[in-house]
């Protein structure tokens, strides 16, 4: 253990808030980060971190240029910490539910794709039956939502890979058809079908790795991630990135049926079927098993379950 950086205030009672700083700050790993998830200001949450370690007589964290390291008196009280956290937590949970109210903060995570096409009806409807919950979403690839879920940062996802990682709880909650799309302009946009040596012998315009679409491309072209039909592929961010390109005729890509409906309307971009390619993805809705589930995640769940199963009926009719 380092040595105490002055006499403890070990008697004075610790507050939850600076624990709650204190583990953020671990999570996002620098003050401005941790000060804007907070919403506070970073003198506040340096404020509170200085005090916490005043009243501890222990340094928790060493100010770096560009983030903060946890010290070894960090790490050893950190558990601890998470757990008042998670006991107080439970606490108000059950305050709530005895009260037969749904209040307090939601933190939701989803990659890309529901995000933008599958939760905004979702989320509107629970904003509507439940005002009194504040919601703060994270998009990102499914990768770093998982990460986020296993940080605690998020209490509940949809992604669009199913995960592998313990302590994760998931289930089907969506899907959707990817389809290869060119340009308008492109060899393959006055063509029914091509074949998948033909995809192949064009430049393929890829999400970035961590990403579900991705993977459920490679696997549906029966090629692996370190093969040279994937090294010679465009990488790009983002739905959006991928149109962009495609539409430019710098290559051919396999984006989701929810994506590009009115992208084909207004013929910016033309789907074309692949012989022997048949890739339905699902999403999954993921939480933590170790934690006791908030009132406020349980109704958006139950919210999600019922306007989202119309999308998968939808999905299977293609």
């Amino acid at each position: 253990m380092s040595a105490p950086q002055r006499p403890s205030r070990i008697e004075e009672p610790l507050s939850i808030r600076q624990l709650e700083i204190f583990s953020t700050l671990i999570e996002e790993g620098s003050f401005t980060r941790a000060a804007r998830r907070l919403e506070l200001s970073q003198p506040t949450v340096s404020g509170h971190i200085a005090d916490l370690e005043a009243r501890l007589g222990l340094r928790l964290v060493d100010r770096r240029r560009h983030g903060i390291s946890i010290t070894p008196d960090g790490e050893a009280l950190l558990p601890s910490a998470r757990a008042t956290l998670a006991s107080e937590r439970n606490v108000r949970l059950l305050a709530s539910e005895l009260h037969g109210l749904v209040t307090g903060h939601l933190a939701l995570g989803s990659s890309t794709t529901p995000a933008v096409y599958l939760l905004p009806p979702v989320l509107a409807a629970f904003q509507a039956t439940y005002p009194s919950v504040r919601f703060r979403m994270t998009t990102a690839p499914s990768v770093e939502i998982l990460d986020g879920l296993l940080d605690g940062g998020i209490e509940v996802a949809i992604v669009g890979i199913q995960p592998n990682e313990e302590g994760i709880t998931c289930e089907p909650i969506g899907r959707d058809r990817m389809v290869l799309i060119v340009g308008p302009e492109h060899a393959f946009a006055g063509r029914e079908r091509v074949t998948r040596k033909e995809v192949l012998e064009q430049p393929l315009v890829l999400r970035k790795p961590g990403s579900g679409s991705r993977q459920a491309i490679l696997d549906g072209l029966g090629i692996d991630h370190t093969n040279s039909e994937v090294r010679r592929a465009l990488e790009v961010d983002g739905t959006d990135g991928v149109k962009s390109v495609v539409r430019a005729g710098l290559g051919v890509s396999f984006l989701s049926d929810l994506s590009i409906r009115e992208d084909v309307e207004r013929r910016s971009l033309v789907p074309v079927e692949v012989d022997g390619f048949s890739v339905m993805r699902e999403f999954f809705l993921v939480k933590r098993t170790e934690e006791s589930e908030s009132p406020s995640c349980r109704a958006f769940c139950t919210i999600a379950r019922t306007m989202l199963a119309g999308e998968v009926e939808r999905s299977n009719a293609i």
